[in-house]
């Protein structure tokens, strides 16, 4: 290497390797992107969600004269939120806990869905279906068998009208008893449950009500056209043989170094062709063999079909590996 007789650095050449460095970041604005939210299954993509929005707008409708056919007053309904969740949140939720739910399914005995009303809804609703001009200001209080009934109607109502574009995919009906409390579904902890939230105004009212439908995300899925993904049939000795035998096919990139050395800030600027640059290792010194910045094995330099190679001699543990030394492992010289 050319000998330095001390700093030489003047202002072209520090603008040559500070754009040298600049060239290998990105300048560009940096994108925006949204948090990843965990707690959401991701069942349906953002598509799929605005077609889904676009149904329960035209079920918000029929909601709506359901309503007026009950209490023969105006109702304005529409849906105003459509998430998702995994099961395992829902248990145990203190807002399901206290809300009057009805259910709903193929058969009575295993329901996939409910709907959900909470109490100063589901009070205020019975008090005027009773008749009645103001309601009690216990929102949380037992229904009577009367009011239980007259809401069971209206809810029953409501969840036929919200099933109607689900009947050509599946043969789901109300069941006809409201509870309060959350209803013992048998959700699997991992199902993706989707919550469709419609808002509720009567007249010109600025106060709204809501009622929640919840369902597994796949009993949707037929709306918007989305493949319900098929349970694996395979075993746990075929799954654990096929991912094996991925994993065996996976690339992975082997680097070859030679050796390293350091030199100050100073001395990179004056290097040039033809200079000698010495090595922190001896002639007889080793290759290591890098993957993934672990060393692995090590060997000696040699060649083979017109390429350079690497004799494997010992393990990084320091035992010699099984294969016979004159074995060349290929790799990308460093």
């Amino acid at each position: 290497m050319t000998s330095l007789s001390g700093p030489n650095l003047n202002r072209a050449k520090i603008r040559r390797l500070l754009a040298a460095v600049g060239s290998m970041c990105d300048d560009g604005p940096v994108p925006e992107v949204a948090e990843y939210d965990w707690h959401d299954p991701h069942y349906f993509n953002e598509d799929q969600r605005n077609q889904l929005a676009a149904i329960m707008s035209q079920v918000a409708v029929l909601i709506a004269e359901k309503l007026c056919h009950f209490f023969n007053r105006e109702y304005a309904v529409a849906p105003v939120s459509i998430t998702e969740r995994f099961a395992a949140e829902f248990r145990n939720l203190a807002e399901l806990d206290r809300s009057h739910c009805l259910t709903f399914g193929s058969n009575a005995e295993n329901p996939c869905g409910f709907l959900a009303l909470r109490p100063e809804t589901a009070l205020k609703w019975v008090t005027r279906l009773l008749g009645d001009s103001e309601s009690e200001n216990e929102a949380n209080r037992t229904l009577s068998a009367l009011e239980e009934s007259l809401l069971g109607d209206l809810a029953c109502g409501m969840a036929e009208t919200f099933l109607t574009p689900l009947r050509p995919h599946h043969k789901m009906h109300p069941s006809q008893q409201i509870v309060q409390g959350q209803p013992s579904i048998q959700f699997e902890l991992t199902e993706a449950i989707c919550r469709i939230a419609f808002e509720i105004k009567e007249g010109d009212s600025d106060e709204s009500d809501e009622a929640a439908f919840l369902l597994p995300s796949h009993e949707l899925a037929p709306l918007v056209k989305k493949t319900a993904a098929t349970t694996s049939s395979l075993s746990p000795d075929e799954a654990s043989r096929i991912l094996i035998e991925h994993l065996h096919r996976m690339p992975v990139t082997v680097t070859a170094t030679l050796a390293s050395t350091v030199f100050r800030f100073a001395e990179i600027m004056e290097i040039s062709c033809d200079d000698v640059l010495l090595l922190d290792k001896t002639i007889d010194g080793s290759v290591e063999l890098v993957i993934d910045d672990h060393t692995v094995f090590r060997g000696r330099p040699a060649q083979s079909d017109g390429q350079y190679a690497v004799v494997i001699t010992e393990s990084v543990g320091g035992a010699r590996p099984e294969r016979s030394t004159s074995d060349t492992a290929k790799a990308k010289a460093k």
